[in-house]
């Protein structure tokens, strides 16, 4: 089978079961079929709400130079399915995800043959195809992101050394619960006996639920942001950003590091507070020379990333829910309190697209929203008429490359992209190919 057909083919396996099909029982039988690669190496797993994207990067780049076969598993990607899985930085190539897929295709088809209830989702394939590919190139440590919640993510079968959780709030309140209580439950179900568990900078009712659960299972240690580990004296410049970090063991001062946002500042304290944990439980030492110089150049994609196009300053944040909008705000005051600022939007339709457009019409001078490429995405007109609420200055242009040329026609000091990961991976492709105006 060709890549784009089998990417297309498990598209449609997802589009055939659009809703998530949340629960261990397909994975854990589908990766036994395959022999359980993901016991073959040690692993790292983080949850949260926000976060968790750059949280997994960055441990995995920090573990890399400090001289380790890494695997790293993230969701969602924004241009390639090959995005997903990736060693020692490097993306699967498109040969190896075909070759992997057919190692397990045999197993899948069987469990398929036992009905709709039993057919392993287009996420739990890839899961599995990234356990295997791990296990084949021999990475000493897998860091997986969870897709969704954590107790019942196709994720959640691997037993971790270390797990992490790097913040709370409200997001996919229909899967997770519509309190925080409620999804911290969702979120510390990744905690396993004998994990050395690291917390993000979390509140103190969801974190009670979390340190209840960790008790529960026999977690051996617990490591919190401002209590075991901390950063201070935060400096922010665009792509060079700062601060002194504070650690379980080792403190390192004026570390520098690519990635924007007020949000940044605690993901990168949360990494480096894993990292250390990870290190300490297998007795290992790092290499502080070894950080500086993988943070000096980390960065994550489509998370207040900022590029310069034919003259033209671009910011990439895929902020996808209320959590995420507050702190582009507090990210757009930071970095251009003054500057003219002109954004397309894409919301989905199952987000808090009220809060999140009075967020956003109070940041931007102007606003072009547009659709969100996905079946979640099919009502942009109702976004639109939300955004015409808090601000006049709004236009609705439904196709996304036509509403990006659009915003690069305007005059401004900066231009966003935001709303949506799915939006920032449409325009990132359409880009790629030339099919936009730059």
């Amino acid at each position: 089978m060709e890549f784009t057909n089998l990417v297309d083919y498990l598209y449609q396996r997802g589009a055939a079961n659009f809703k998530v099909k949340l629960g261990l029982e397909r994975i854990d039988e589908l990766s036994k079929r395959i022999g359980s690669p993901q016991n073959t190496f040690k692993s790292i797993h983080i949850t949260g709400t926000n976060g968790k994207g750059s949280v997994t990067s960055a441990i995995s780049r920090i573990l890399r130079f400090n001289g380790m076969k890494v695997g790293t598993f993230i969701s969602p990607h924004l241009v390639s399915l090959t995005e997903r899985i990736k060693v020692n930085g490097e993306n699967i190539s498109e040969r190896e995800f075909v070759e992997i897929y057919n190692e397990i295709e045999e197993e899948v088809k069987t469990m398929d043959l036992k009905g709709e209830e039993y057919a392993p989702s287009f996420f739990e394939i890839t899961t599995a195809m990234a356990f295997k590919y791990f296990e084949k190139q021999k990475v000493d440590v897998g860091v997986f992101e969870v897709g969704l919640g954590g107790r019942l993510d196709a994720t959640n079968i691997i037993n971790s050394d270390v797990s992490v959780i790097t913040s709370i709030s409200k997001d996919h309140t229909k899967t997770l619960g519509d309190t925080l209580e409620a999804i911290a439950y969702e979120k510390a179900g990744i905690i396993k006996k004998n994990n050395f568990l690291v917390l993000g900078n979390i509140d103190e009712s969801p974190k009670k639920v979390i340190l209840n659960k960790a008790k529960e299972v026999n977690a051996e240690k617990i490591y919190e942001h401002g209590k075991d580990f901390y950063s201070i004296n935060h400096r922010y410049f665009i792509n060079n950003n700062m601060l002194d970090y504070h650690g379980l063991n080792y403190e390192i001062k004026d570390l520098i590091f690519g990635a924007n946002g007020s949000f940044q500042m605690e993901n990168v304290t949360t990494s480096l507070g894993a990292t250390e944990a990870f290190m300490q439980k297998f007795g290992k030492t790092l290499s502080i020379e070894k950080v500086r110089e993988a943070m000096e150049k980390f960065f994550w994609e489509g998370r207040f990333e900022y590029t310069e196009i034919n003259g033209k300053k671009i910011v990439f944040d895929g902020a996808h829910n209320f959590a995420a909008a507050q702190q582009l705000e507090k990210s757009v005051n930071l970095y251009f309190p003054t500057q003219k600022k002109i954004a397309l939007i894409g919301i989905l339709d199952d987000k808090d697209y009220e809060k999140m457009s009075q967020i956003f019409a109070s940041v931007f001078d102007k606003i072009i929203v547009t659709s969100v490429p996905s079946e979640r995405g099919r009502h942009p007109e109702l976004i639109y008429e939300e955004f015409k609420k808090h601000t006049k200055n709004v236009e609705f242009i439904k196709d996304p490359s036509e509403g990006f040329n659009k915003l690069l026609s305007e005059k401004s000091d900066i231009y966003f992209v935001t709303g949506s990961l799915y939006l920032l991976g449409k325009m990132k492709e359409l880009m790629s190919t030339n099919l936009v105006a730059l």
